[in-house]
């Protein structure tokens, strides 16, 4: 038998004040770094800095939370997520604004860019059928949530279409970089890893909740230790495929940058898995992952305002 790591308190939702409690309902934290990633992924991949775009994927991370708050109280109330009270008190009022929030949004960005509109379905049928039991299975309907697997990777695909899908879509570019579709499959596979190593991270601090509510997240089916692992994996193999990528030539210097992001991340949650991540730590993660991607974006902009060449590719095999 693993050897369990050990648990944060979950902290009360009074001592972060009203502000606080509504942008942990809303998950803020979570749609700015939807809305940052969209920017970024669409420059590198259309030239283009998209910030309509990545409003409305914005938009659709705010209803996805949303609606998995309001469905996810008896998990949330157990790992002591912060908000959740009020959101079981105000249940019907926060089912209406979600429905308002989810009409007005379509009725507007089908009017701007009709192009997006099926992605949007798609998008918020997948959110839907993670916190819904939608999902056909042997055993009936069933969540994205309750299913080993799909319960993190399916977070990672609305990652993928929300900030590389909506780009292209929108914009009806082709690809920028010189390998075509080969370099954005390369980027997705540098994504995808990278961004599961977030979902477990989370899973870890959730680890009562999901046992109580038989969520079968890999710290529950595998251990907290062996969770601890497969992070270690995924950002090995997530740097692994970037270094490949640019060797290759799919991707230049300024993606090959990214290379940082596996390492930063290692270097912040390592010691917060060890005594317990919180929620605090969660949140703290994503935003360091925004400001990682600022930090990028403003960086290239201003290094081409110096003119300095936009990119560098190797071709080494």
């Amino acid at each position: 038998m693993q050897a369990a790591l050990p648990q944060a308190p979950p902290v009360p939702s009074t001592a972060y004040g009203p502000l606080g409690e509504l942008a942990s309902i809303l998950r803020l934290h979570i749609v700015l770094i939807g809305v940052v990633a969209c920017v970024v992924f669409g420059y590198l991949l259309t030239g283009r800095y998209v910030w309509g775009v990545a409003l409305l994927g914005g938009v659709d991370w705010l209803l996805i939370n949303l609606l998995n708050r309001i469905t996810d109280l008896t998990e949330d109330l157990a790992n002591g997520i912060r908000g959740t009270e009020r959101v079981a008190r105000h249940r019907r009022a926060f089912i209406v604004t979600w429905l308002v929030v989810e009409v007005g949004s379509f009725a507007l960005s089908h009017a701007l860019v009709p192009s997006l509109t099926p992605w949007r379905l798609v998008v918020q049928l997948i959110g839907a059928a993670y916190s819904i039991p939608l999902v056909p299975t042997l055993r009936g309907l069933r969540r994205f949530k309750d299913l080993y697997f799909l319960k993190n990777f399916m977070s990672a695909a609305l990652f993928c279409l929300t900030g590389v899908a909506y780009p292209l879509v929108a914009t009806a570019a082709a690809p920028a970089l010189p390998g075509g579709w080969l370099s954005v499959a390369a980027l997705l596979a540098f994504f995808v890893p990278f961004e599961l190593t977030y979902e477990i991270f989370y899973d870890l601090r959730d680890l009562e909740g999901d046992r109580l509510a038989g969520v079968p997240t890999y710290p529950v089916v595998h251990g907290p230790r062996r969770a601890e692992q497969i992070i270690h994996g995924l950002l090995l193999g997530s740097a692994a495929v970037l270094t490949a990528a640019l060797l290759a030539g799919l991707v230049g210097l300024r993606e090959g940058l990214m290379l940082a992001a596996p390492a930063v991340q290692l270097a912040f949650i390592h010691p917060r898995i060890r005594r317990g991540p919180t929620t605090g730590d969660c949140i703290l993660a994503t935003h360091l992952g925004s400001a990682l991607l600022v930090v990028f974006l403003v960086g290239t902009a201003l290094w081409i305002r110096a003119g300095l060449p936009e990119n560098i590719f190797l071709r080494a095999f």
